[in-house]
């Protein structure tokens, strides 16, 4: 990161109708994080005149929001490319932890999540309720990036009081049974010795199906986050029939969906 230590909830910011719904969550989780409010804007193969232009957009829509948040700091940001070209500079430059957008048009964002080294935060709508994040869904499978996940329920449980429900899947591959145990053990540990308010369950199903069963258990249980990893291999039936991450989404509706790319280490919250 660089050496401003102001790290930064960044929303981007496509000028669409709904821009505005990931802007209220960005709002929401800058509010819990206790940190700058970013509104960011790729610029593309746009010159000078878009640059101008979304600044004045984004400077007017500041502005309207100090009035209603005076203790919030917000700012705002351009840069020349897509959101793929620049989202190493929103975390290495300019000390983004975390990018909020919508779930519109996943297939060209989701491009920038596999090499992304911040999460990102999918919304639609602006639910009351899903504003809360007040109860989190943790799946938990063999892979190594569930202790990145993990964090991240942490920071909730921290930060905004949130109740945790670990699923655990249930692997009937021995390798794969011994490496989800051994994740559950750490998250235990972390959760525990945090004094979160947990609640641990067995899933029915095994690492591969455990995204979809955790998706149909927070509708149960009016959970208001789900936090799940990206793919870290694609393969050509993902190419073809579509991405785990990108049909969880989709199915998710309302329900804010936190994706961390497992192929990068990703940056941490300061408290």
């Amino acid at each position: 990161m660089s050496k401003n230590t102001e790290q930064r909830i960044m929303v981007y910011c496509d000028f669409s109708e709904s821009m505005a719904d990931a802007i209220l969550h960005g709002i929401r989780i800058a509010e819990i994080f206790r940190k700058e409010l970013c509104l960011f804007h790729p610029l593309g193969k746009g010159g000078k005149t878009e640059k101008m232009d979304a600044q004045r957009a984004l400077a007017a829509i500041i502005r309207k929001l100090q009035t209603d948040l005076p203790n919030l700091v917000i700012s705002s940001l351009t840069l020349k490319g897509n959101l793929q070209q620049t989202i190493d500079r929103i975390a290495e430059q300019y000390d983004g932890i975390m990018l909020v957008l919508t779930g519109e048009k996943i297939k060209t964002k989701l491009p920038a999540l596999q090499q992304s080294q911040i999460p990102f935060l999918f919304v639609k709508g602006s639910d009351r309720d899903f504003l809360q994040y007040n109860k989190v869904m943790l799946p938990v499978d063999f892979r190594k990036v569930m202790k990145d996940t993990s964090l991240w329920a942490s920071y909730f449980g921290r930060f905004n009081q949130s109740s945790i429900e670990v699923m655990v899947a249930k692997d009937k591959n021995n390798e794969y049974g011994a490496m989800t145990k051994k994740n559950k053990r750490f998250i235990e540990e972390l959760l525990f010795k945090l004094h979160l308010d947990v609640r641990f369950r067995t899933a029915q199903k095994g690492s591969f199906g455990l995204p979809f069963e955790a998706l149909d258990r927070c509708r149960e249980d009016d959970c208001r986050l789900i936090i799940i990893p990206s793919s870290r291999h694609i393969s050509l039936i993902d190419l073809m029939v579509g991405l785990p991450e990108k049909k969880i989404i989709q199915k998710a509706g309302n329900m804010p969906v936190l994706c961390i790319n497992p192929k990068r280490d990703m940056y941490i919250l300061c408290d």
